[in-house]
């Protein structure tokens, strides 16, 4: 737009001079402009306010992605939605400061203009007074050498000649006068043209400088955000390590309780069936028996021979085994957010899924079996163990109480118990566990 306005106003100047020579140029160097502002930028402001809306479309979809990491409970947020809360908020940061640079640049470049701008208007009121001088002298040249008219010139002439020489001196002076006026009239607009740069120059310092405070208080914010979900993961992988270490101290004492509940479950169960294997003998023996000893008093009535009593079988009879556990076998004790599965993270192996949910939420056995351990243990704080089918046996730690008792036979859904942060924990949480011959597996690879 500047250079539009400023070849209108040159062409407007040169069209006051005497020598229309340089108007054609002038006029058909301001057609040329004037086509190019009408034409081209046409599609170039349509391709700008494309890129505009594009990239105002990139920046909502990245300040929602950084409102929803600043939304992150720290309770029940999952670890790997920390994780991604934190990488989203460092995005938004560097962004937010390459965009503060940029300002910054352009700030600079804007204080430049201003400096060249006015060091412009300087040179131009310089030439405005020179051309002014020339002027001023022309006109005491004009004063000293009046033109006077043609007849008088003859009559004081002493020749044709001289009158022709002064004749070409006087037209030499006017045609040197419009020329100083056509250029003084170019040097102001000249000086009109740096005036208004350098008035948009310095508003533009001021809109940038507006800008670049803007956007320092929201790189400010965004470090702020950035550091307190970067703390919070801190936290969250200090708190995870310290539990898991305190459960791993507990884990061979665990495995070995587990072994040997599960020994001392067999015994138990063992005892039983051999007490009711012996009572079932007991009872075929004495139906036997009394049928013999009917048998003999039959025959004797009828005063036969009685024939020789047959062996009394006394075989232990076999058991079934139990089924082997499947997957998908078991239910989920509670409903909520895995916050952390099982497996190796952080330089640590978690041997269960901790399973996010409120305080005093019911936690359900996961499948029929027997409670084989029902109390407080070290890391776990109170926790359940039940005994399933097949060796399996499933763990629930950190309750705040606990409602079976051990030796108790459950069903799948029944209450165990509610969620609580005994022991070593982060929070309220289930610590869930499965185990087949008091080693852990994946709880996944037995829920359903």
């Amino acid at each position: 737009m500047y250079a539009l306005r400023e070849c209108y106003i040159r062409a407007a100047a040169y069209a006051a001079k005497p020598l229309m020579k340089q108007l054609p140029r002038i006029l058909i160097a301001c057609v040329a402009l004037c086509l190019l502002a009408q034409l081209v930028p046409s599609d170039v402001l349509a391709q700008t306010d494309q890129i505009e809306t594009v990239r105002a479309d990139r920046d909502a979809v990245r300040a929602d992605r950084a409102r929803a990491a600043l939304d992150l409970d720290p309770l029940f947020a999952a670890n790997e939605a920390i994780e991604d809360g934190l990488r989203v908020l460092s995005e938004d940061l560097v962004t937010r400061q390459a965009e503060l640079e940029a300002t910054r640049s352009q700030l600079e470049r804007a204080r430049i203009e201003v400096v060249t701008a006015l060091d412009e208007v300087v040179q131009e009121q310089q030439n405005i007074a020179d051309l002014r001088k020339q002027l001023q002298r022309q006109a005491i040249m004009a004063y000293m050498q009046p033109r006077g008219d043609s007849g008088g010139d003859v009559l004081r002439a002493s020749d044709l000649n001289e009158v022709e020489r002064r004749r070409a001196l006087v037209s030499a002076v006017q045609t040197s006068q419009a020329d100083i006026l056509d250029g003084l009239r170019v040097a102001e607009a000249d000086y009109e043209l740096a005036a208004a740069r350098a008035k948009a120059a310095q508003s533009e310092i001021e809109n940038r400088e507006i800008q670049a405070q803007q956007q320092v208080v929201e790189v400010d914010k965004a470090i702020e955000n950035q550091q307190r979900l970067e703390a919070m993961l801190l936290e969250r992988i200090a708190e995870f390590q310290e539990e898991v270490d305190l459960l791993a101290e507990d884990e061979a004492a665990l495995q070995a309780e587990i072994a040997t509940l599960i020994v001392q479950e067999e015994q138990r169960q063992a005892a039983i069936r051999e007490a009711a294997r012996i009572q079932a003998e007991r009872e075929r023996v004495a139906r036997e028996e009394e049928e013999r000893r009917l048998a003999r008093a039959a025959a004797l009535a009828r005063r036969e021979v009685p024939v020789a009593e047959a062996a009394v079988s006394r075989a232990n009879a076999a058991l079934v085994g139990a089924p082997s556990v499947g997957g998908g076998s078991l239910i989920w004790p509670v409903n909520g957010k895995v916050t952390s599965n099982f497996g190796p993270r952080w330089g640590r192996q978690h041997n269960g899924i901790d399973i996010a949910a409120n305080a005093g939420t019911t936690v359900a056995s996961a499948g029929s079996g027997t409670v084989i351990a029902a109390g407080f243990s070290g890391g776990f704080g109170y926790r359940v163990l039940v005994q399933h089918n097949g060796g399996l046996v499933t763990l629930y730690a950190h309750m705040s109480s606990i409602n079976v008792s051990t030796g108790q036979t459950v069903s799948a859904g029944s209450p165990l118990g509610a969620v609580g942060c005994s022991g070593s924990c982060t929070g309220p949480h289930l610590h869930f566990e499965t185990r087949v011959g008091g080693t852990a597996y994946d709880p996944r690879s037995y829920l359903g």
